[in-house]
């Protein structure tokens, strides 16, 4: 009775292994175009209505004005530096005041352009789709170093605020950090996505190092900021300085 399993299990392989190897050899589709002759279902869309009005009334709220289009360009990205901008005034505001820079990694970025003009909640939300949470890590100024030095490998093009650089042979060169020279031996306060803290992109350094994770949103930072913003009667400001340059 023992043997039995072993049995079973010899069996299974002798067959599976005396089956002819299938391999694909032609793949083949169909398009069908979806025009305007369309049927409708009015059933569907009556159901749907309600939701959608209800989506389309919270995504549609304004949040403030927007001067000039902002671009998803590198290296350089005015876009990315709002979303910087952002994450910054979220975090000293709410989380920790001692923080001093942060960075939006170029990929996260989902649109290449805000336009000018009036900025709504859904736009926020196309610009930044994912749950990803506002964290503090303090850094010393050697680790942030190698950290600047792979956006620079990157070719720069992600956001960042309290933090100015030129770009030398894929290395990051002239680093300030708010007008002042970066201090290798110096412990730095950093805003950036729970994403990039445990190794997205690849940097893995972060991981180790003292944290402060919150459950702000970075896109619920977003649209505080511009709200914030529009009470006070601002814009949001294309930057004239590259704080990224070649």
């Amino acid at each position: 009775m023992m043997r039995l399993p072993f049995l079973f299990t010899a069996l299974l392989f002798f067959f599976l292994g005396c089956a002819p190897t299938q391999q694909v050899r032609n793949i083949r589709y169909t398009g069908y175009a979806v025009g305007a002759n369309r049927q409708v279902d009015s059933s569907y869309v009556k159901m749907l209505s309600f939701y959608a009005d209800s989506v389309n009334k919270t995504m549609g709220e304004y949040l403030v004005e927007n001067e000039a289009d902002l671009l998803k360009e590198t290296p350089n990205s005015p876009l990315g530096n709002f979303l910087a901008d952002a994450y910054l005034w979220a975090a000293k505001t709410k989380i920790d005041p001692r923080a001093e820079m942060a960075f939006m990694n170029h990929g996260g970025v989902r649109i290449f352009r805000i336009p000018k003009g009036p900025v709504k909640r859904g736009t926020i939300y196309e610009v930044m789709p994912f749950d990803n949470q506002l964290c503090i890590v303090e850094v010393k100024g050697q680790i942030l170093k190698e950290y600047l030095n792979r956006i620079a490998q990157e070719g720069g093009g992600g956001g960042q605020a309290g933090v100015n650089m030129r770009l030398e042979n894929k290395q990051a060169v002239d680093i300030s950090i708010n007008g002042e020279p970066l201090d290798l031996n110096r412990t730095y306060f950093m805003v950036n996505s729970d994403y990039q803290l445990d190794g997205g992109g690849g940097f893995n350094a972060f991981k180790k190092l003292k944290q402060n994770r919150s459950t702000y949103l970075q896109r619920d930072a977003i649209i505080d900021y511009c709200k914030w913003l529009n009470s006070g009667s601002k814009k949001i400001y294309k930057e004239s300085q590259n704080r990224i340059v070649k």
